[in-house]
């Protein structure tokens, strides 16, 4: 399976979700490849970009620019973030509980259906912040369905 990250942050969240992925610091270093899972910090998705990298699956920012998911020729684009149009969210925010907010049904990588639901964020994960939980926590989920 070809999983790539792009962003400042994401060797460590690669590390945080025990994904074996390429990472790379910007879109213009991942073309060449066709991604079965490209995930997009937001610096990444902040960063202006006009080329193509193929990907089958898209993970971003809820509020990126629609122009990233058409530069892929993703079949699906999941967004994360915290408004209620994403596909990912969090939900029961507490001291010591977070749990991931599927909203949606979404495939996996290795086409399984996954329904709406709440997933606990355990381990490393839980001690990762907002946007970065989100990121991680999606990149696993998509690329496997693996729990949290």
């Amino acid at each position: 399976m070809e999983i790539a990250v792009v962003g400042a942050a994401g060797r460590a969240l690669c590390l945080a979700a025990g994904l074996n992925a390429a990472v790379f610091p910007t879109l213009d270093q991942v073309s060449g490849r066709r991604w079965d899972l490209l995930a997009l910090c937001r610096d990444a998705a902040r960063t202006p970009f006009c080329g193509s990298v193929p990907a089958r699956n898209l993970l971003l920012p809820g509020d990126s620019d629609p122009s990233f998911a058409l530069c892929t020729g993703a079949m699906q684009v999941v967004g994360y973030g915290f408004s209620p149009r994403d596909t990912l969210t969090l939900s029961c925010v507490t001291g010591t509980e977070r749990l991931l907010c599927l909203q949606r049904s979404v495939i996996t990588a290795l086409g399984t259906v996954l329904e709406p639901q709440e997933l606990p964020l355990t381990g490393s994960l839980s001690a990762l912040d907002g946007e970065d939980a989100l990121l991680a926590a999606g990149a696993r989920l998509l690329s496997s369905g693996a729990p949290l």
